[in-house]
């Protein structure tokens, strides 16, 4: 299972890393922060791959517990990289770099330190040697040194990756994105809790006790039970975190593909009834020099211009027609429902419709506009989809049919 974890998941942020490495077919830049995206997920994956067993051998056959070493540097150079990805997020080029040099620093003096204590130690006196596991309180002061330079920047870069995610979290409106910085920010509680692990170790081997005793490589994320706070706690963390800050950049171009299939499906739907107002009432068509082809400017210039025809043929809505919609409705069982208020409106409109077109008087008291109007204001989306399910109900109602026949008649008998 490690063997298969610690290949998966730098495989999945690698592959993540390609889709922000690729050209745009669009001919544009790429965003600014994502170099910074790009190194976080590499960094992330070579961090992990720190973590596969045949790596570790392979840096233990070098000399005693050097894996250690390599996996834990690994680890804090992802961790800075997650702090360098909220620092270009968050802030101009300039100012994030200013930001992030004092942390490299931190990071660079972290990581000498920390070399110095390891093979400053006797390898018959590091971790996983006999005599360290066996009088694990006698465990040699640079272990602890080394334990607290560790400490000291992954606690730091974490605390960094928390108060950055959660603060954007409460900011962000979308809410694909408040999920994922809510999920990096529980994954930095799990990189606190490995944090926590550590310090208490030290803590426990200095007084003597010995808490989480050595012994064999993890061989599962829980078994030995100390690989549930060194492996698995930190992997959490790891994968939280990461998901956290990439996945919904990874969606978003899916989310907005949709959504452009949704404004150009909505706007064709549209297309039926914007044809038959714009033709009683063509001054409603928006006047513009330049004609924008963008889905959502399509959209939006068609819902503007069906609600102001229907607006402009307030004084044709017969309240007969609305009565007899409403009849046949309800006997359908649809009163009271979305599809029946559809139709009814639909009907109502195809009536004055009708009426604008053969001249007809307009009526004294003429029906109401559909309810629910001032909930839908300012909501392109939620009167889009109002006036779609009116558009189709206007296509294909029978009951709208009717609607226009009775109106025929009516006018005929003025006549």
């Amino acid at each position: 299972m490690i063997r298969l974890i610690t290949l998966g998941l730098p495989a999945l942020l690698v592959a993540a890393a390609l889709f922000w490495i690729r050209p745009r077919r669009d001919g544009r830049a790429r965003p600014a922060h994502s170099g910074s995206t790009i190194t976080m997920l590499l960094a992330w994956a070579v961090a992990i791959v720190g973590f596969h067993p045949s790596v570790q051998d392979a840096a233990d056959g070098v000399t005693r517990d050097l894996a250690k070493l390599v996996s834990n540097t690994l680890m804090l150079i992802a961790s800075i990289s997650v702090v360098s990805w909220l620092m270009f997020l968050n802030h101009e080029p300039t100012e994030a770099r200013r930001r992030l040099r004092p942390r490299l620093a931190f990071l660079g003096v972290a990581v000498a330190v920390m070399t110095a204590s390891f093979f400053a130690v006797p390898a018959d006196r590091r971790w996983s040697s006999e005599f360290t596991n066996t009088h694990w309180g006698q465990a040699p002061v640079l272990l602890h040194v080394y334990t607290l330079a560790y400490v000291l920047v992954m606690g730091h870069a974490t605390y960094d990756c928390f108060t950055q995610t959660w603060r954007r979290s409460s900011q962000s409106p979308w809410r694909v994105h408040r999920a994922g910085l809510r999920g990096a920010a529980i994954g930095c509680f799990f990189v606190l809790f490995y944090l926590a692990y550590k310090v208490v170790n030290s803590a426990s081997s200095i007084l003597g006790i010995e808490l989480f005793p050595g012994g064999p490589r993890c061989t599962s994320p829980i078994t030995p039970y100390r690989c549930a706070f060194s492996f698995t706690a930190p992997l959490m963390g790891v994968l939280l975190i990461t998901a956290g800050l990439t996945v919904p950049a990874l969606l978003w171009p899916a989310a907005k593909m949709l959504r452009r299939r949704w404004e150009r499906k909505t706007t064709q739907d549209l297309l039926p009834l914007w044809t038959e107002l714009t033709a009683v009432r063509p001054q409603v068509v928006l006047r513009a020099v330049v004609i924008g082809t963008d889905p959502d400017v399509v959209l939006h210039r068609r819902v503007v211009e069906v609600c102001d025809g229907i607006l402009d043929l307030d004084a044709y809505r017969s309240p007969a027609i609305a009565r007899l919609a409403a009849e046949a409705v309800a006997r359908r069982g649809q009163d009271g429902t979305p599809a029946g208020a559809a139709i009814v409106e639909a009907s109502i409109v195809a009536a004055a419709i009708e009426a604008a077109r053969t001249g007809a008087r307009p009526h004294s008291e003429p029906a109401p506009q559909a309810s629910g109007e001032s909930a839908r204001a300012g909501d392109l989306r939620a009167e889009a989809l109002w006036l779609r399910s009116v558009a189709q109900q206007y296509a294909t109602s029978d009951i709208v049919r009717t609607a226009v026949a009775a109106q025929r008649q009516t006018a005929l008998e003025a006549a």
